[in-house]
């Protein structure tokens, strides 16, 4: 009778099997434990850790550049002596009356500042001052006169020289009203007003000079 086959191991379930399973618990807890103090003998020798290499060759770290210290703002430009704001006076004056007594006014504009020249054409100027010239004043008796002015000269916060007031000529005054613009340490024109109105009969200065609206021509508020 065939009888099914014998085992090919067997299982002791004796004291001695579980002897021998303390026996290899405890070896595995002592190996584990072991291998753990090592590892937190090596952590506390406090080793620092080392940023790599830099690459062969390649340049230094730059530091952050100090920040530029600011230009301090420029001074305002002084106002010039008597006889100069005179001269700035008359001489514009005067350019006005050639202009107007020729019907070419690109003197006038080549005498004013850059600024003056890009806003203003020689056509435009002759539109502007078309009433004045129309009204074939001489402008040319400035010449003998001193310039009064209204108010003392005052240097704008953009930095233009403001000048303004009359001519006591007669029977009619002639008013003014400039700005002069500082271009490479020379005063050049950069707005202009002038107008006539009649004399008073006494030597007071009368009322403040009238101010034509010219918009092709910056002026002073």
């Amino acid at each position: 009778m065939v009888r099914g086959h014998a085992p090919l191991l067997s299982l002791q379930t004796g004291p001695r099997m579980f002897s021998g399973l303390r026996w290899l618990i405890f070896v595995f807890l002592f190996v584990g434990s072991s291998l753990g103090a090592a590892q937190d003998t090596k952590k506390g020798k406090g080793e620092t850790p080392q940023a790599p290499n830099a690459p062969a060759g390649a340049p230094p770290a730059k530091r952050d550049a100090a920040p530029k210290a600011e230009p301090p703002p420029a001074a305002k430009p002084s106002i010039p002596d008597e006889f100069r704001l005179n001269m700035l006076i008359r001489t514009t004056i005067i350019a006005v009356n050639q202009a107007n007594k020729t019907n070419n006014y690109t003197v006038l504009r080549d005498l004013g500042s850059p600024r003056f020249r890009e806003g203003n054409t020689p056509e435009r100027l002759a539109r502007i001052f078309e009433s004045l010239r129309n009204a074939k004043f001489d402008l040319s008796p400035v010449l003998f006169f001193t310039p009064k002015l209204l108010r003392p000269p005052t240097i704008e916060d953009s930095g233009m020289l403001g000048l303004t007031g009359f001519f006591d000529t007669r029977p009619q005054r002639v008013a003014f009203d400039l700005l002069f613009e500082d271009v490479k340490g020379e005063w050049q024109l950069y707005g202009i007003n002038i107008a006539t109105q009649p004399a008073p009969a006494t030597n007071g200065q009368g009322p403040a000079p009238p101010q034509p609206k010219q918009p092709d021509a910056p002026m002073r508020q």
